[in-house]
C-alpha cells in the first residue's frame, strides 16, 4: 500500500521536470528563442574597420596638389570609354567633355606649375610654339603605327625587332578607309600626303614580306 501511495508522487515529480508554461518561473526555452544570433553579438559595425580587411581605410592620404590632376585626368577618362575591340563608345562618349577637362589640366598646371613634382608635368620651361590639331595628323599617327608594327626604323629603313604584320596590315587598312571616308574634310595636300604615306608603308610591308617568311 505504501507502493501505491507513493506512485502518484512519483508521475507528479516527472511532470514537474517538463516545460510547463503556465508557471511565472523562468522558461529557459523561450529565454533561448529570444537572444540575438551569435553574429549579431560578436559583430560590431564599429570594430569592422578596425580589424577588418579595410582597416587601412581609417587613416586618410594626406592631399596633394598633384590628386586634384589625377581627378581631373580620370574625368577626362570617364568621358573617353571606349571598348578596344569593337570601337562602340559607352553611353558617357563626349569628346567636348573630355577637351573640357584637358583644358582645365593645363590650367591647373600653367598656374600651380612652381607647386607641382617634376613627374607630374609634361613639360617645363620655355613651351615650343604648339602646332594645331588637324585632321591630317590622325592619318600621321597610324603610319607611325604601321612602321612601328613592321618593327623599321623609319630614319634608316633598318630592321630593329621582329615585326607584327597583323598589326601593320590594320594600321595601313585604316589609313585606307580614313583616305577613302574623308571626302572634303581634307584639303588638297593633306590628301597627298595620307597617298604618300599609304605607298610609304605598303612598300615597307611588301619589303619585309619578301624579306622571309615571317610576314606571310
Amino acid at each position: 500500500m505504501a507502493e501505491d501511495r507513493n506512485h502518484p508522487e512519483e508521475e507528479i515529480i516527472v511532470n514537474d521536470r517538463r516545460p510547463r508554461f503556465d508557471l511565472d518561473g523562468p522558461d529557459v526555452s523561450a529565454a533561448s528563442s529570444e537572444k540575438p544570433p551569435v553574429e549579431e553579438e560578436t559583430i560590431r559595425p564599429e570594430e569592422t574597420h578596425e580589424h577588418g580587411e579595410d582597416s587601412h581605410l581609417k587613416a586618410p592620404r594626406a592631399p596633394k596638389l598633384e590628386h586634384i590632376l589625377s581627378f581631373l585626368s580620370g574625368m577626362a577618362l570617364s568621358h573617353l570609354g571606349i571598348d578596344p575591340e569593337t570601337g562602340v563608345p559607352d553611353a558617357g562618349f563626349s569628346v567636348r567633355e573630355a577637351k573640357f577637362m584637358l583644358t582645365l589640366m593645363e590650367l591647373f598646371q600653367d598656374a600651380f606649375r612652381e607647386k607641382l613634382s617634376i613627374a607630374a608635368l609634361s613639360d617645363r620651361g620655355e613651351l615650343p610654339a604648339e602646332e594645331e590639331p588637324r585632321l591630317g595628323h590622325i592619318p600621321a599617327l597610324l603610319g607611325a603605327l604601321a612602321i612601328n608594327a613592321l618593327g623599321v626604323d623609319p630614319r634608316t629603313g633598318q630592321q630593329i625587332r621582329n615585326p607584327e604584320p597583323q598589326a601593320a596590315q590594320f594600321y595601313i587598312d585604316l589609313m585606307d578607309l580614313f583616305l577613302k571616308e574623308s571626302g572634303e574634310s581634307l584639303p588638297v595636300e593633306d590628301r597627298d600626303y595620307i597617298k604618300d604615306m599609304l605607298y610609304q608603308t605598303r612598300m615597307f610591308f611588301v619589303r619585309q614580306r619578301d624579306k622571309g617568311p615571317k610576314l606571310s
